[in-house]
């Protein structure tokens, strides 16, 4: 199983906002990191199939173009809105969005509402609900039919460290079988849990690999300085 980016380049008039990138991913959890406006989120929308590609290519497991969508889960960076479905009745719909069999919507709810630690919120309203609540709906929300690839826009923004702690383990039961990819600026998560580290500035992929290519330590502040180092360089 991999996802492969070939030469993908995302523009907005004359404003290129991703080019010519290009990487492999396999099963596990990889981290895109940049500075604001480095591109990260116009990439997202592509791989999830919302934005269209300039020039270049991608694939999930050979399937490229909007077939990608059958085995794609997607986490916006906007928080779920406030609407007047319960949290159950919201992956309900998500199920029926993704013509999950009307059999299975049941076990696949409480499975979802189980994963997220969100059983105590199950029949209360989402417009009721906390922003941090209304996060691990969205991340429950985008592993409806266990899909092959994962993408997370800022999965952990409005999650206190209880709740970024529940959503790693999240992550790491689902990333044994699928590609996770995930956009965050909290260097926390990538520590704990990333298995490869995509650093994006000004459109362009600087640095690929795993974090000991990165990073000789697991120390925040040795990442940080790395990290600062090469995006100053790079500016």
């Amino acid at each position: 199983m991999s996802l492969l980016i070939d030469r993908v380049t995302v523009s907005y008039g004359s404003k290129v906002a991703v080019r010519e990138a290009s990487l492999e991913l396999g099963p596990g959890i990889h981290a895109l990191l940049g500075p604001n406006g480095a591109g990260k989120s116009s990439l997202l929308e592509a791989l999830a199939t919302l934005r269209k590609l300039s020039s270049g290519h991608f694939s999930v497991n050979g399937l490229s173009g909007k077939k990608v969508r059958k085995i794609l889960g997607y986490l916006p960076q906007d928080n779920l809105p406030k609407s007047r479905f319960t949290v159950r009745e919201h992956i309900a719909y998500i199920c029926w969005l993704k013509q999950i069999r009307s059999v299975d919507v049941t076990s696949e709810i409480d499975r979802l509402i189980d994963i997220s630690g969100l059983g105590s919120k199950a029949d209360s309203i989402v417009a009721s609900i906390s922003g941090g609540m209304r996060r691990r709906l969205g991340i429950a929300s985008a592993l409806v039919g266990s899909p092959k690839l994962v993408i997370l826009d800022e999965a952990s923004a409005g999650l206190d460290m209880t709740q970024r702690d529940a959503m790693h383990r999240i992550l790491s039961q689902v990333s044994s079988e699928s590609i996770v990819l995930t956009s965050t600026h909290i260097v926390e998560d990538i520590i704990d849990i990333a298995d490869t580290i995509t650093i994006m500035n000004k459109g362009s992929f600087v640095f690929s690999g795993e974090w000991q290519d990165f990073c000789n330590t697991r120390s925040i502040t040795d990442f940080k300085n790395r990290y600062l180092r090469l995006v100053s360089d790079i500016e």
